[in-house]
Order: structure tokens, then C-alpha cells, then sequence
């Protein structure tokens, strides 16, 4: 889903927001890492069985309506089953006889909303949610005047595409105004803000994990560069290599027949080309 189709979803009161936990800190030997594990088991959950009852908050533009906590998934609601409408915290969980949660007469999404608007709501909706893996649609983080959340959800970001292979946007949420925007940078961008706030020790530590019953896995957020570079460059770039190297090697050709000598550096030359563009075309 495109980021348009994000803003799409929050202009027609279907985004929801299902708050998170701030990673917590854990240690392997000499080094932290922010674990993802509550994040990545909740979305192997949603994979493999399917989330149950999960609690959410349905944004509504232009309205101030706090979430939970300060991180956390944005969800589609058109992909959801969504069974329990509350204009406020509904005390939802599991008691002795299934699903418990105060009564609500609020049958659909679109009636919370508007009844949000009509009489100036302003405490935290609830949302209950039956939900699988397809309905998580970007991430976002709460405006504050520390750079904390916008660090975590980088690396939420790092985490969910190392578990899932796929790279959701981020939205900064402002619940003073009921607004939402994007806040995507480019890689660079990305590393060099990690990496300030870990200089500034705000942040402990650019290493990240999670744990789930089929994987555990600790990487590095600041090794994503060293990673790109090691990436085979684009097609472009790799034909204006060829055409340079030739250039060198016909100018090498010229100064060779010069009385006395033969055309052995320039066949070398001419021979190690044509080897780099097999290679590049293979």
C-alpha cells in the first residue's frame, strides 16, 4: 500500500492505530540492542493464527484523539474484522467466558467518527479487531518535543523489514490537531539521525533484535550503508565504467605503436574490458 492510500484510508476514518511498546534494552555480552520481540511476535501471531480481540484507536482527522503510546502500527480497517465500537477505553480482555468489554450501542467506524466530530470527543476511542499480517499498512509515531519516538520507529521500521521483507511508511501523528505526515527519509538521512542520537546518547544502542518461536536475530541499523554499497550499481553506472575503461585502453593501443614495441598492454587492456562487461552482463 502507498503512502497516498495511507492518507486515503485516514481521510475516509478507516486508519487505526494499534499502540506499541517502546523496545526495550537487551544485553548480549558487552552490547544492548532494542528488542523487538513483543513487535515481531505479534506480527508472527497475526501470520500464522491471526490476532484475536486486538485493541486499537481509530484516528479521525482533524480531531484530538490521543493513542496509548507513543509508536505502533497503522492498520486497515477494510482489511480487519472489527466486532467491538467504544467512544472511549473499554476495559477490553479475556475473562473466564471469552472476550469481555463495557457495553457500546456504536455499530461501525464511520458512526464513531462521526459522533467524535459532533460532540468534540476527545478521550481515546477503542477499537476491537480480529486482524492477520495483510492489514498492517505503515507505522506511526506521536509529535513530542524529544527526537526518541522518530529514532524508535526508524528502527521499528529496520525490524519489521528484516522479519517480514517489507518496508511500511512512517507517519508522524500530532493528536493536538488530529493531523498525520509522512516522515520518510532517505537512507542517508535515515543513518546519519541514528547515528546522532547514539552520539548524543539518546539512543543506547543502533543494534536491534526480536525473538519469535522460528527465528532469533540481532543486527546492526548502522551497517544498512555498508550493506548498499556492497550492491551491484545500476546499469547505468556500470556502462559508463565499460565505456571509460575502453576509452583507456584504445588511448593505451595509440601510444603502443610507437617504433620498438608491440601491442601487449593494450591487448591486456582491451582483454580485461571485455572480461569486466561479461561480467557486469552476466
Amino acid at each position: 500500500m502507498t503512502q497516498d492510500s495511507v492518507q486515503e484510508l485516514f481521510a475516509k476514518d478507516k486508519l487505526l492505530a494499534r499502540a506499541m511498546d517502546t523496545p526495550g534494552l537487551e544485553k548480549k555480552g558487552d552490547q544492548y540492542a532494542s528488542d523487538f520481540s513483543i513487535w515481531a511476535v505479534e506480527v508472527d501471531t497475526a501470520k500464522n493464527e491471526g490476532l484475536t480481540a486486538l485493541s486499537t484507536t481509530l484516528l479521525v482527522p482533524d480531531e484530538k484523539i490521543p493513542t496509548y503510546k507513543n509508536i505502533g502500527f497503522l492498520i486497515n480497517s477494510d482489511s480487519a474484522e472489527v466486532f467491538h465500537i467504544a467512544d472511549s477505553d473499554s476495559g477490553s480482555g479475556w475473562g473466564k467466558n471469552g472476550f469481555v468489554a463495557t457495553k457500546t450501542d456504536i455499530s461501525s467506524l464511520s458512526e464513531l467518527a462521526e459522533k467524535t466530530r459532533n460532540e468534540g470527543l476527545r478521550d481515546m476511542n477503542e477499537v476491537n479487531i480480529n486482524v492477520g499480517p495483510d492489514a498492517y499498512v505503515g507505522l506511526f509515531a506521536n509529535k513530542a518535543p524529544s527526537d526518541k519516538p522518530k529514532a524508535h520507529i526508524l528502527l521499528a521500521q529496520e525490524y519489521y523489514k528484516q522479519q517480514t521483507g517489507k518496508t511500511l511508511p512512517i507517519y508522524i501523528y500530532d493528536s493536538d490537531n488530529g493531523t498525520l505526515t509522512s516522515f520518510n527519509p532517505d537512507e542517508k538521512e535515515k543513518t546519519d539521525f541514528i547515528a546522532k542520537m547514539c552520539e548524543e546518547k539518546k539512543l543506547r544502542s543502533s543494534t536491534i533484535c526480536y525473538k519469535t518461536d522460528e527465528e532469533e536475530k540481532y543486527f546492526d541499523y548502522l551497517d544498512k550503508p555498508a550493506q548498499e554499497k556492497a550492491k551491484t550499481p545500476p546499469i547505468a553506472e556500470r556502462i559508463k565504467y565499460l565505456r571509460d575503461n575502453l576509452s583507456k585502453s584504445e588511448a593505451g593501443a595509440e601510444e603502443s605503436k610507437a617504433p620498438g614495441k608491440t601491442n601487449q598492454v593494450a591487448s591486456k587492456n582491451i582483454i580485461q574490458t571485455k572480461f569486466q562487461e561479461k561480467r557486469a552482463n552476466g
